[in-house]
């Protein structure tokens, strides 16, 4: 699995956690953590998602049923290759037991999604119980199949009419090997009733990620856009965040959301407020232009009220104004006395016009 994918996915899960841990009914630690005991149990499972072909690896603690790890695969990219199927059920459980030295594994169902005939991956399933850490240890639960040949030092316990489960012993040191069987098959009877727990859960949380568009809230939030379509992977964050926060999904869902509308509120007021910031700066910009001469058309109180130039050239009704253009008093050295409103714009736009004498007509200046 991709680790920039992980990187992102841990990062969504941490930040998601700073936002409902401050919103919190418990206490919570400043960093999430996903801290598991040592000497605890981990359900590991696989689960077949039919939509998208795709196979999940799952493992989580039994006593707080938080996910610690998960990855998925194409189906066709393990059914064509069994070696790789056995290299990647290897690899997941190393990894999970380098971060646990002292834990029992139970992995459910081992290969029931991928050969329900073939028996090959299945006798080979003897291989993962070798794993080299000598203080932890593997169950492997799997379909009875009677013609599976195993080692003498493995002991197989039937669970159910079609289900049997494998695990390495040490027979010479287990004195009574009915009472040792006993005490395994209640502790897998007790796993099976946590499992289902789980499950039930799972589909619960999966569910509520499909209704409340989970998906698009994680991206709107932490920003990050590549989180993968699949809803299983989406549950994750269901799974473990409330754990923590003491939180039913609905509800950490409702304030999540009420964060995100929040954010999107304090963000239109910052736009609003730069928007407003622009304005000032391209009025600053603007009114930097009146400082040149050459521009400084500007209607500026003469001492008497004039005829308006334009008005005498253009209209039947000619008013008198008492503003003349500044700067085109400079510049033909008379009074162009013009109305403030619809004349010192029609001046402006073709001078010349409006000059009676051809003297001025050839100093006239053309405005762009």
């Amino acid at each position: 699995m991709n680790s920039s994918f992980v990187n992102k996915m841990e990062a969504a899960m941490i930040y998601l956690y700073q936002i409902l841990a401050s919103q919190s009914e418990v206490q919570l630690s400043q960093k999430y953590t996903q801290e598991t005991n040592k000497f605890t149990t981990i359900i590991v499972f696989e689960r077949y998602i039919s939509d998208t072909k795709t196979i999940f690896l799952y493992g989580y603690d039994s006593n707080s049923q938080i996910i610690i790890k998960q990855q998925h695969y194409k189906l066709d990219e393990l059914v064509t290759n069994l070696n790789y199927y056995l290299m990647t059920v290897k690899d997941f459980l190393q990894q999970i037991l380098i971060q646990n030295q002292e834990i029992c594994i139970h992995f459910i169902n081992y290969a029931s999604v991928i050969e329900t005939e073939n028996l090959q991956i299945k006798q080979e399933a003897y291989k993962l119980i070798e794993l080299p850490f000598p203080k932890s240890k593997i169950i492997l639960w799997m379909e009875n199949k009677k013609a599976l040949q195993f080692p003498n030092d493995y002991l197989q316990i039937q669970i159910s009419f079609n289900q049997l489960a494998l695990l390495k012993i040490e027979r010479n040191l287990i004195q009574n090997l009915e009472i040792y069987e006993q005490f395994t098959i209640k502790q897998i009877t007790q796993i099976q009733e946590i499992h289902k727990q789980f499950l039930q859960r799972l589909t619960l949380c999966e569910q509520q990620v499909e209704t409340f568009n989970f998906l698009s809230l994680i991206k709107d939030i932490t920003l990050i856009q590549d989180i993968p379509e699949e809803i299983e992977y989406l549950a994750q964050f269901l799974m473990n965040l409330p754990q923590y926060t003491c939180q039913e999904t609905v509800i950490m869902i409702a304030k999540l959301k009420l964060y995100k509308q929040n954010v999107i509120q304090k963000k239109t007021v910052n736009q609003q407020k730069l928007k407003i910031n622009e304005y000032i700066e391209i009025t600053k910009t603007d009114i930097n232009l009146f400082k040149e001469e050459k521009n400084c058309h500007f209607p500026k109180r003469g001492e008497n009220s004039q005829k308006c130039k334009v008005c005498q050239k253009n209209g039947r009704k000619v008013r008198k104004s008492s503003f003349v253009c500044e700067a085109c008093q400079k510049h033909y050295k008379l009074n162009v006395t013009l109305c403030t409103t619809k004349c010192f714009k029609l001046f402006h736009l073709n001078p010349a016009k409006y000059l009676r004498r051809k003297s001025r007509a050839k100093k006239t200046k053309i405005e762009e």
